[in-house]
């Protein structure tokens, strides 16, 4: 990885250009040590490249010198495209340990107490009860297959690399929008498990409606709320209730990512 110290003589004309880093949103200004992306020739910081696990356009080759180009000013408009297109985010979904632990607790709870009272009562029904428990942690590891997902140039990616990766194009999103997963945030938030928050099922949805979900914690919501305007420009395309607004909101230390508003 090759990194530069911007310098006011040095790249006065790469510091005209305003360059904006597609991760934090900052214009990058004199001092600022960035990473050029060989591959679209777009500028970070060093820390952004980092947090993208020195990756992007699918490759992880840097440029050794600063390209050449001339000044051009950038409204608005064009930066709001440039971040749409350019931007990066890695979502955190829940571990599919969390999740079927949650599962499997509950249902060998169930089978327990079955086992055990019939136990009690000297009724044959002992082995019901102990199938039971087994049945139950076998259903809680099946019932949730951990999914991945980030935004990548233009791109919202669920289970990169993976044989049922999924590739949606940004312009083809209708909407995201979140809704309680109320039965598993019950179980979570029992004095059984005792997590102290909700879970929510981020779900996109193409303009060709199909529907692609995946399960995030409340958690996830507020930091998504608050270093993006995701939530935000996608759910304004629909009238589905928002069901993240009796979520706390804690006002943010630095801007929010812009995506496009």
């Amino acid at each position: 990885m090759t990194t530069h110290i911007l310098q006011k003589e040095k790249h006065q004309d790469f510091l005209k250009q305003e360059r904006i880093d597609p991760i934090t949103g900052d214009i990058l200004q004199e001092g600022d040590e960035i990473v050029i992306c060989a591959s679209c020739k777009s500028a970070f910081l060093a820390d952004s490249w980092s947090y993208m696990d020195r990756k992007h356009c699918n490759q992880t080759h840097t440029l050794r010198e600063i390209p050449k180009q001339e000044a051009v000013k950038i409204d608005r408009e064009s930066r709001n495209e440039r971040l749409d297109k350019l931007a990066f985010y890695q979502f955190t979904t829940v571990k599919q340990s969390e999740a079927t632990s949650i599962y499997t607790g509950f249902f060998a709870l169930i089978g327990g107490i079955i086992s055990y009272s019939t136990y009690l009562l000297d009724m044959d029904f002992f082995l019901f009860g102990l199938g039971a428990v087994l049945l139950g942690i076998g259903a809680g590891k099946k019932m949730y297959k951990q999914k991945t997902l980030i935004l990548d140039s233009g791109y919202f990616i669920i289970n990169k690399d993976k044989k049922n990766q999924v590739v949606i194009p940004t312009q083809n999103i209708e909407s995201i929008n979140t809704e309680k997963a109320k039965f598993f945030s019950s179980l979570a938030n029992s004095i059984l498990f005792n997590k102290g928050e909700n879970f929510y099922d981020l779900i996109i949805t193409t303009k060709n409606g199909e529907t692609h979900t995946v399960f995030v914690s409340e958690h996830e919501i507020k930091r998504i709320e608050l270093e993006t305007n995701i939530l935000k420009k996608y759910s304004a395309l629909n009238s589905i209730e928002n069901t993240t607004q009796n979520i706390p909101f804690v006002t943010p230390q630095n801007d929010r990512l812009d995506l496009g508003l």
